[in-house]
């Protein structure tokens, strides 16, 4: 594979330049050359034009670097070539008053052959990037003419331009089966995990703000956030007591109770020398007391788990 020197500004190139900056103009780079004539770099200053010039290409992208750098691009291919020839040197055209000048000039070291375009067969296409350095760059005006050819830098631009149209930044991508739209289109994007997608706005008397995270994974309800309900239970067994008459009373007593205090009095008999005799008579008032009444515990106090019913999605989003 061919290495190219260095460009070297010509002498030519040299002089147009420094009329350009005198009269506060500019000079237009229009176009590199090819070329199969071998030069030696001591020769190249005293160029003013190429000797066996094959092709000629029209400017494909510029760019100025800082005040006294400049970079070119050009597509150098075998489209339309019906010949084969070496390609042994470049040179860098430019115009100034409607009058072409050669600029600067690069040799190779083992050239190599650019074929013939040939039907079925791949074509060849060499990006050439040319960095010229001189005292103002400014002085330097740029003719892009591509029509023909697009270059890497072209369809890189084009790429990007159709990534922020159709995924601008900020965009979310959705997909299942875990295809990285870094990859699939380019960009930086981050990867959503393990959260729900909502729409911002309004929502149970809150502000959602887009890109913030909301919610909680567990949840531990509050005494007013429980349903309404009741609680049964059982009291204990205490309070066991008697009962005494008013009164003396006959021996070998039988007592029937009626219901309540307002009804009619209990009726007695007894044995021995009182059988027959009738005996009013009510209990006394004596056993006020109280219960305890307790109920069983239930429940463990854990958190409860939210999830309503989801389909799991791969998810991003673009950050860059």
């Amino acid at each position: 594979m061919a290495t190219y020197n260095q460009f070297v500004v010509t002498d030519a190139g040299r002089a147009l330049l420094a009329k350009a900056v005198a009269n506060k103009g500019t000079f237009t780079v229009s176009s590199i050359k090819t070329s199969s004539h071998t030069y030696t770099q001591s020769a190249i200053a005293a160029l003013t034009s190429l000797d066996d010039i094959r092709q000629s290409f029209p400017l494909a992208s510029a760019t100025t670097v800082d005040s006294t750098t400049i970079k070119l691009e050009f597509n150098v291919t075998n489209v339309g070539l019906s010949a084969s020839y070496t390609l042994a040197t470049l040179g860098v055209y430019a115009t100034y008053n409607n009058s072409e000048t050669l600029f600067a000039v690069s040799t190779a070291n083992n050239p190599d052959v650019m074929n013939a375009e040939q039907a079925g067969a791949l074509v060849r296409n060499i990006l050439t990037t040319v960095y010229i350095k001189t005292s103002n760059a400014s002085s330097i005006s740029i003719a892009v003419a591509m029509d023909t050819y697009v270059t890497k830098a072209m369809l890189d631009a084009a790429e990007t331009k159709a990534l922020d149209r159709a995924h601008p930044i900020g965009s979310v991508y959705l997909n299942i089966g875990g295809t990285d739209p870094a990859t699939a289109f380019g960009g930086t994007w981050k990867k959503i995990e393990g959260s729900y997608l909502l729409a911002s706005g309004s929502y149970a008397g809150k502000t959602l703000t887009a890109g913030k995270t909301v919610g909680e994974e567990m949840h531990n309800i509050t005494i007013t956030e429980m349903p309404m309900h009741s609680h049964g239970g059982t009291t204990d067994t205490g309070g066991k007591h008697r009962h005494w008459t008013n009164g003396a009373l006959p021996r070998d007593l039988q007592w029937d109770a009626c219901e309540g205090n307002d009804n009619e009095p209990a009726i007695g008999y007894g044995d021995g020398c009182w059988r027959g005799h009738r005996v009013d008579g009510h209990t006394s008032s004596d056993g006020d007391h109280t219960h305890e009444f307790t109920t069983n515990d239930a429940g463990g106090g854990a958190g409860m788990l939210i999830m309503p019913l989801a389909t799991v999605v791969d998810a991003w989003y673009r950050t860059a």
